[in-house]
This record gives C-alpha cells, structure tokens and sequence, in this order.
C-alpha cells in the first residue's frame, strides 16, 4: 500500500509532464476508437443490408441455375418446400421468387436486368426493398391495374433509362418455352438501396404477372429466400435444409457473399491490429517519458536505495508509475471516446460529397459508428498490458543506478 501512494504522488509531482502524458494516451486512443467505432459501424450497415435487401441468410436453387440462370432450371412442388422450411426450429420466414434474366429498354437506352417475380406479401417478410420507396417515388406494387404489369425499379436504372412513375418500360426475356417475349410494364414505384450496382441490376415485378407472361409452371419458381433468427446459424440451418432437399442446392449467405463473410471475421482482428500499432507509438512516448523522470530524480533514487529501500521495491515503484499514467490516460481516452461515439451513433456521419463512390461499394452515405462494451474492456487490458512492457526498461535502468554516483549527481 505504501508504494502504491508513493507512486500516486509521483505521478502527480510534475503535474504539467504528467497531464501531456495523459493528454497523448486520451488523444491516441479517442482515434484508435472512433475509427474502430466507424468501421463497425459501416461494416455492420453493410452486413445488415446485405441481409435485409440482397441476399436473406439462405437462398435455395435448383442445383444447376446459377450456372447460367437458365428459366426451366426450377425449383419443383416450392409450396410443399416452403411449408416444410417454415417449420424448421431457427427459421423466422421465408418467400419464393421467380428470377429472369431480361432487356429493359426505352426510347432512350436499354440494358440488362434480373427480372424478379414476387409474392408481394410474403416478400415483405423477408426483404426491405419495399421500404426503399419513400412517399414521393410510388408504391411496392400495391396497384391493381390488369390492363398493363406493374414494375418497381431503382431511382438509379431510372436515371439511366430516363424513367419516372407511371412510365412504360419494355422488358424481353425468354420463356419456359424456350420463345423470345417482349411485355410492357408500368413503373409505379421507384427504389433506392446503399448499393447503386445491385439497384441497376434488379426490378421487381408481381410473380402471378410474370408467371403468366413467361409461361413458368404452376407451383415452380427460380429461387427461396429465407430469414432465420440468428444469422449465425445460417449455416447450420442450410446444412438441415440441404440434407432434407438434396435435390436443392441450399447456401447460406457466407457461401453467397463471402465478402460479407470476410467483414465479419476480420472486422475483430482489424481492431485488435489497428489499437496494437497505435498502443505501440504510445509505448514507446511512456518510454521516453519515464526515462526522463528517472534521470531527473537521479539523486533520489540514490538517496532511497541508500537508506535501504530493495531494488525490487524502486522497481514496482516506476512500475506503477507507468501504470498509473498509463490508466489514467486510459480512463479518460475512452470516457471522451464512449462520449463521442454516442453522440455520433444517432447524429450519424454523412459522406454525400463522396455518395457516388461509397454507394457504387454498397455502403451507406451516412454512417453510424457503432463499438460494444467489451470492446473498452478489451481495450484497458491491452493498454494494461502495454504499460507494464513499456515501464521494465525505465525501472531497470532506475535499479541499476549506483546509490554513491546517484546521490553525487545533480
């Protein structure tokens, strides 16, 4: 107890040198955490979206469609499958669609798109896209027009077809039968989502319209997408799917966007790696800083070990020293950290200068950083940890002073 108050006092003698100190551990690790606490956040977003918009946690397909999307390649009885996939423990929904490759063209441009036939209701169920349409851009096929189809497309195809609500859009595409079709739609809703490239590629249109117009089989679709309750167990669920349906291809979302996957993984390390290098500048400050202090008080170490005080005992002392600063700057980096990142997790960080190019990644122009608690207990430990490696070359060279020299110095 008596070192711990010597040590206490210490620190605060040169209350100017000290609080420098404090002030360069608080400023590193309020950047190491905002930047960690951003990149969560943004990944995250991502991961979400992905999830929520393009990908479910599971797709099921006939084992060959993906090889060339071709629109025979079906999955056969899908209510049967549907029925029996709901009832799996994990499962939250699930929704058929029927997938076609098509050319959408106006009398301004045309190009290549993936017609997608849904049920309206049961896609809600496990697709956002409907909530992309804000009040201005139309509606999620709620129109009951039977003279014309109805189409919902992104606000991004629409700038480049030159489309808006209630426009007539062109879609050809190759029916079961192996003819060439060529169908008007009516565009009644437009979209935006985070990622500009899979908003130019994907329309959506009514599965009963486009069962009809391309001929697909009664009780056949191109593709199930399913929710589950943790997306964690995804894969587990997949794996139950597929060895119940063996002649259905089943994939999780790690297996379909393994970038995703890789966010995941990797997001932990990144952080542990990017707190590491900035610990390690701040390493070697405390170093140099405690080596200063060391041989300002030269003399008094000397006179300390010459009234008997161990070598072990002067050892702790700058031990905690080094501690001490170190947690103290610690303490108030991450209270001003966890401050900032609150703050900005509901105020957001909004990038529109930079919208094309982030969005044309598939994230979001406004940005919410986001960083658990565990990830500020993690953090004390390593500074901890930093501290004690940076205060044994300040402490030995204190131990190794001789006490006749030391007190003779000045």
């Amino acid at each position: 107890m008596m070192l711990l108050k010597i040590a206490w006092r210490n620190v605060w003698r040169s209350k100017l040198r000290s609080s420098v100190v404090i002030l360069a551990i608080a400023s590193g690790l309020i950047g190491g955490l905002a930047s960690t606490a951003w990149m969560n956040g943004m990944a995250d977003q991502r991961i979400e979206s992905t999830f929520a918009i393009e990908t479910a946690h599971i797709q099921l397909h006939n084992k060959t469609f993906n090889e060339n999307f071709e629109i025979t390649k079906t999955i056969d009885s899908t209510n049967y499958v549907l029925n029996e996939v709901r009832k799996i423990k994990g499962v939250k929904s699930a929704t058929s669609r029927i997938s076609i490759q098509a050319m959408a063209s106006t009398a301004s441009n045309n190009t290549g798109v993936t017609l997608i036939g849904v049920d309206k209701e049961m896609e809600k169920e496990v697709s956002m896209v409907y909530s992309k349409i804000d009040s201005v851009s139309g509606n999620y096929l709620e129109t009951k027009s039977r003279v014309i189809p109805t189409i919902v497309v992104s606000k991004a195809l629409a700038k480049e077809l030159k489309l808006k609500l209630k426009s007539k859009i062109i879609l050809t595409f190759q029916n079961y039968n192996g003819d060439l079709n060529g169908s008007p739609f009516k565009v009644v809703g437009i979209y935006k989502t985070d990622n500009s490239k899979w908003d130019k590629r994907f329309v959506f249109a009514k599965q009963s319209d486009l069962r009809r117009l391309a001929s697909v089989p009664k009780d056949e679709t191109h593709e199930i997408a399913i929710l589950v309750d943790n997306y964690n167990e995804a894969k587990k669920i997949s794996e139950i799917i597929q060895n119940k349906f063996p002649q259905i291809k089943s994939e999780d979302w790690a297996v379909i966007q393994p970038y995703t996957e890789m966010m995941t993984s990797y997001m932990g390390i990144m952080m542990y790696v990017f707190m590491s290098i900035i610990l390690a500048a701040l390493g070697f400050g405390i170093v140099n800083t405690m080596l200063m202090v060391i041989l300002e008080r030269t003399r008094e170490l000397g006179m300390l070990m010459a009234i008997g005080m161990s070598g072990k005992r002067i050892f702790i002392m700058i031990m905690l020293e080094t501690v001490f600063l170190s947690l103290v700057g610690a303490i108030v980096g991450e209270i001003l950290s966890y401050t900032l990142i609150e703050y900005l997790g509901v105020a957001g960080i909004d990038l529109s200068s930079m919208a094309q190019g982030i969005e044309s990644v598939g994230f979001s122009v406004v940005s919410y950083p986001k960083l658990d608690l565990y990830s500020y207990v993690e953090i004390t430990i390593m500074v901890f940890i930093t501290s004690v490696i940076a205060s044994i070359y300040p402490a030995y060279k204190a131990v190794k002073l001789n006490p006749t020299e030391a007190i003779r110095s000045i």
